[in-house]
């Protein structure tokens, strides 16, 4: 007997498109858009949900001579960022471009914390308009649900890093601009200076075995943190009490503060609070991204799937002082008679063991070399 499949979905996600400069930690556009070229040459229907924090319009600056990074983002200022993502990632957005402009091949952009700017209208139009084509580029919000298959990012579970739904915009200065996060209206500072001055330091993981062996990035980081704690407190109410940007609840400032005291930088642990969210298994496969690495939960009925992340990224070995270049991987789903069966696959892409002493002596060497590696051209004046 003849078993056609009725669809294929592939799953991708926290890519993290920057502008090209320090802050962008994606430089792998070679191998993604050969990916994305190969899809468009499947025979049968594609579906690929890019599950959030595709761009990193969080910590792409919103000017480049010299870099600025805007606290108030109105639509001109997510505009101007994805341009100039579109011109650091051109590779990237021309085979999706191709990838689009072929039957029955679908993208769907899936909101992240980094993304949040794709809430606004004019931003979805603008990337139709890179792709040209506005019929297959789909912006579903949140969540991606069909045949038995449930993506989303999963900032949602994550306490400091949650959206307000219900309010997405702010007034202010009779303009409308983003109404993101605490935190993430606090990386927009100082934070993105350390993370100029320091380039590669986020790429490294876990965060408290990299920061106990970098005492001068834990003790800058504690040190901004704490100012900024101190000053979202006692300063900021009445030195910017019309602005509501730096308005934040007591509550977020204790666990702002508690997540640098105690080290813990890197995310939740989303699963958990996801599975207490949705105990029902409506679905078969589920699919999250926010946690930059590989977890799968299976249980009787349904499996829960992080593919990790498509960031330049490394594992910090403490006894030989290696720095491991993670994999990337995507999620790919084969509906055959409206059964969704799911593998993980891993995108080979070669790459250098860098050594952390090293690195710490020269990250902007090593971030270029990085690059190099991968083929990508990096901004740096």
């Amino acid at each position: 007997m003849h078993i056609t499949m009725d669809k294929e979905i592939i799953v991708i996600g926290d890519i993290e498109l920057g502008a090209g400069t320090l802050t962008d930690d994606f430089i792998s556009d070679e191998a993604i858009s050969t990916l994305f070229i190969e899809l468009s040459k499947k025979t049968h229907p594609v579906d690929l949900i890019l599950n959030g924090d595709t761009f990193d319009f969080l910590k792409c600056p919103s000017e480049l001579h010299p870099t600025k990074y805007a606290r108030h983002i109105t639509k001109k200022i997510s505009l101007d960022k994805l341009n100039f993502m579109y011109k650091a990632h051109k590779p990237f957005f021309h085979a999706l471009r191709k990838f689009v402009s072929k039957e029955n091949k679908v993208v769907y952009f899936i909101l992240g914390n980094h993304d949040h700017d794709l809430v606004y209208p004019e931003v979805q139009d603008e990337i139709r308009k890179l792709l040209h084509n506005f019929d297959n580029v789909k912006f579903p919000g949140l969540v991606y649900k069909k045949h038995k298959v449930y993506v989303e990012h999963g900032h949602q579970y994550d306490f400091v890093f949650r959206i307000n739904l219900e309010k997405l915009f702010l007034k202010y200065n009779e303009e409308t601009i983003l109404n993101m996060p605490f935190v993430s209206f606090g990386f927009l500072g100082p934070m993105m200076r350390l993370k100029e001055r320091y380039p590669f330091v986020e790429r490294i993981n876990p965060k408290p075995a990299l920061l106990t062996h970098h005492q001068i990035v834990m003790k800058k980081i504690n040190r901004k943190t704490l100012g900024y704690f101190i000053k979202s407190l006692i300063y900021y109410p009445f030195r910017f009490y019309s602005d509501p940007t730096y308005s934040a609840p007591t509550h977020m400032l204790r666990e702002f503060y508690r997540r640098v005291k105690t080290k813990h930088l890197d995310i939740d642990n989303i699963m958990e609070i996801f599975k207490k969210k949705k105990k029902q298994a409506k679905y078969k496969i589920y699919v999250l991204g926010h946690e930059h690495q590989k977890r799968i939960s299976k249980g009787r009925k349904k499996v829960i799937i992080h593919p990790g992340t498509w960031r330049d990224e490394y594992q910090f070995n403490p006894k030989t002082r290696e720095l491991l270049p993670l994999t990337k991987r995507y999620v790919q789903i084969e509906v055959t008679n409206g059964n969704p069966e799911y593998k993980l696959v891993d995108v080979i892409v070669p790459r250098t063991i860098f050594d952390f002493d090293e690195v710490v002596k020269d990250e902007l060497k090593f971030i270029q070399k990085a690059a190099d590696e991968e083929h990508f051209k990096l901004y740096l004046s």
